[in-house]
């Protein structure tokens, strides 16, 4: 699993005008295209490099070699550049825990279900930085989530679903062990990668939450398709 390094490749130059206004619209396009490219890779960069509180407009312009006013115009806000390299993220996070899933077929679900919480632990590990983004990012409150973005997190939360789909029919109880199994895993990793109960140690936060998912999934009353807790 890597890193995505930021683009080294000199920033877009803007077309050169032209007589033709159909062309002069698809090389504004392309050139649109080209310098968001540049911008999203720059900001990522900073982010792998240095965390969420090292992105600024004015710095990513400048090594983006574009203006704020690019930035700005192409994606809203600051929040929509980050928004925009979260789901890059969000993604990437998605492909692994979908590898994952292709890795665990034949098993049954506690093995299936810490494959995937393993993978989350792996991506988190390995993209520490990038991870922590999704996270730590707050729009404000007069702010909107896109819709693109919660499909992107909803998307991540249906991989559990289908997991639990058989021993939990009822729609609403199997999103609520969803969340119930993501916000404990979520929760342990944060906890270990923080080194708030000790030192980072892989193995034994890997053997935490096996002993956490195999916990959950114990108590899965799979003939009455209710997680525990649930009310008859």
């Amino acid at each position: 699993m890597s890193q995505v390094p930021p683009s080294q490749a000199p920033p877009p130059q803007r077309p050169p005008a032209d007589a033709s206004p159909a062309k002069a619209k698809e090389r504004d396009r392309k050139f649109r295209e080209r310098i968001s490219a540049r911008i999203v890779a720059v900001t990522e960069g900073i982010i792998l490099a240095e965390g969420l509180s090292a992105v600024q407009a004015r710095r990513i312009a400048t090594d983006s070699g574009c203006s704020v006013g690019t930035i700005y115009n192409i994606f809203g806000d600051i929040d929509g550049l980050i928004l925009n390299v979260n789901a890059r993220t969000l993604n990437a996070l998605g492909e692994e825990l979908r590898a994952a899933q292709r890795r665990m077929e034949g098993q049954d679900l506690a093995g299936r279900l810490m494959e995937l919480a393993v993978a989350y632990l792996d991506f988190a590990t390995v993209n520490r930085r990038r991870w922590r983004a999704v996270f730590e990012h707050r729009l404000p409150e007069s702010g909107e989530t896109p819709a693109d973005y919660v499909a992107d997190r909803r998307a991540l939360l249906a991989l559990i679903e289908a997991e639990l789909h058989r021993v939990i029919p009822d729609p609403s109880a199997r999103e609520d062990a969803a969340h119930a199994l993501f916000a404990a895993t979520h929760g342990n990793v944060l906890l270990a990668l923080d080194e708030k109960l000790g030192p980072f140690e892989p193995d034994r936060c890997e053997r935490q939450i096996r002993f956490l998912v195999h916990a959950i999934t114990g108590s899965i009353d799979a003939e009455g398709g209710r997680a525990a807790g649930q009310k008859k």
